[in-house]
């Protein structure tokens, strides 16, 4: 068996494991498809890490969680078959040039990722790829009893042994149904993985010019920036996480999964689908790497809030328990792994800290090392600025989330970032040499979006809304806007 068809067969069988739960939460959306392995990728790590806590292997434990999802799918559907699979996009209104733009910009984008991971024709394999991520799918496919062994082990120079096990154990499964046990394989497993993350990052952004194209009076024009904005930002993504993108990394699947999260959990419109995928993305993001972790943490905070100050304004007080049921759970599954690791002794589990003297030249070595990654911030800031003075009501009526949720959200990933480098008792000076271009992935590629999204809202203030308000009330809708609790003021009108 070539790695090509081992990769494809890995890819499939973490689609499958994910694929109900997918429908049944997000629907048939252009984005089910690349959140479809992520979410069987996250089957495989809370197998491995249920494997790790009871016994068994981590096939049996995935296929198990796979089939429990799929049952409860199917009970859900029985019981309540009204709630069927979403399909369609978020926002009022289905029209034949709307499903045109979602089969091209789903085209468009999945050929940009695929070029984007072109650097696979050269079989390259990262340092901390193979002495790590690599390294631990040969654990996973042990038993119980020598996976305690390795994860305890003192005689290896490998202090992360304890980081998350999403990347590791995806790989596992690849190996074990393929009998193929190589780096190489490894490596274009983990491609695919963050393809599938850049893909659903990407179509939150052709989603939000669809959505905005719905209360446009000439809708091809967000539409067509929407993809547009979408495919560069693939390619921009791309651009940032080379080389580590092709050769094994883990940094660019959690800073891509954290990415998406923001999209669909804080900037799109807030509808059962959207909050559904940033389930899956905050998930991967912090199942991945321990800085993915403290993200993801503060993500599921921040949707939690935002979902419930939506609830809040509109008087829906029966709505308010639901998002917290859903960060709990959420929570409890992320802290599943590093309470684990606690509770076993596990290598790398205990972190040393620098002395209190040290934190104010640590700190500004941080700011000087990772300034030459962040130049973009001088664009996105004043073009922020200057869109939430004029475009604030564009944005609201093309239902985008307030902009400063995903400002807090990149505030929150860069400290969660910095401050393990200010804390760490590792040199600095290279440390940062080492690892400043990939821990910055997360706040850069960030940036990009809230600039990509921007872009979107500026064209649909340009192509006017009250044509298409007209021709709704018209038909009797009622356009529903959604407040998002954070600076939401002003008064839905024509942006004439």
């Amino acid at each position: 068996m070539s790695t090509v068809v081992a990769t494809v067969a890995g890819i499939c069988a973490l689609g499958a494991a994910g694929l109900l739960p997918v429908l049944a939460t997000v629907g048939l959306r252009w984005y089910s498809v690349p959140l479809a392995p992520l979410a069987g990728a996250v089957a495989a790590s809370l197998a491995a890490t249920a494997s790790l806590t009871f016994g068994g292997s981590l096939l049996d434990w995935l296929l198990g969680i796979a089939a429990a999802a799929a049952a409860g799918v199917c009970a859900l559907l029985v019981v309540r078959p009204e709630l069927g699979l979403r399909g369609g996009p978020p926002g009022p209104g289905r029209g034949a040039l709307d499903r045109v733009a979602g089969i091209v910009g789903f085209l468009l984008v999945v050929m940009a990722c695929a070029w984007s991971l072109r650097g696979l024709r050269t079989p390259t394999v990262g340092f901390d790829a193979r002495s790590l991520w690599l390294m631990r799918p040969g654990w996973f496919l042990h038993g119980h009893t020598q996976l305690l062994v390795d994860m305890r082990t003192r005689d290896l120079v490998l202090t992360q042994s304890s980081y998350p096990p999403l990347l590791s154990a995806s790989v596992a499964v690849a190996w074990k149904i393929t009998g193929i046990h190589t780096a190489r394989l490894g490596v274009t497993m983990v491609a695919l993985l963050d393809a599938c993350a850049l893909a659903a990052a990407a179509l939150a952004v052709v989603q939000v010019g669809r959505a905005a194209a719905a209360r446009a009076s000439r809708a091809w024009l967000p539409l067509a920036v929407g993809i547009a904005a979408a495919v560069l930002l693939v390619l921009v993504a791309a651009g940032v996480t080379e080389p580590f993108l092709t050769n094994g990394y883990a940094d660019p699947l959690w800073s891509l999964a954290a990415v998406g999260a923001v999209a669909y959990g804080l900037q799109m419109r807030s509808d059962p689908s959207s909050r559904a995928a940033a389930v899956v993305l905050v998930l991967v993001a912090g199942m991945t790497k321990n800085e993915g972790f403290v993200t993801a943490v503060a993500l599921v905070a921040l949707v939690a809030a935002r979902s419930i100050g939506m609830a809040g304004l509109r008087g829906a007080r029966d709505r308010l328990v639901a998002p917290l049921v859903v960060a709990v759970c959420e929570l409890a599954a992320l802290a599943w792994w590093p309470v684990l690791m606690k509770a076993i002794h596990a290598r790398g589990a205990t972190s040393t800290f620098s002395a209190s003297q040290d934190l104010a030249h640590r700190t500004d070595a941080v700011v000087h090392g990772f300034s030459p990654y962040l130049h973009v911030l001088v664009l996105a800031v004043p073009l922020a600025l200057l869109g939430g003075l004029v475009l604030r009501d564009v944005r609201r009526r093309a239902e985008v989330g307030n902009d400063l949720w995903a400002w807090l959200a990149l505030v929150t990933g860069l400290v969660a970032v910095a401050s393990a480098l200010v804390t760490g008792s590792g040199a600095i000076g290279p440390w940062l040499l080492s690892t400043a271009h990939r821990i910055t992935e997360y706040p850069t590629l960030e940036t990009w979006w809230i600039v990509g999204v921007w872009t979107v809202v500026a064209v649909a203030g340009l192509t006017g809304s009250g044509a298409d308000d007209r021709s709704l009330r018209h038909a009797g809708e009622a356009a529903v806007v959604e407040e998002d609790g954070v600076g939401a003021v002003g008064l839905v009108g024509s942006s004439r």
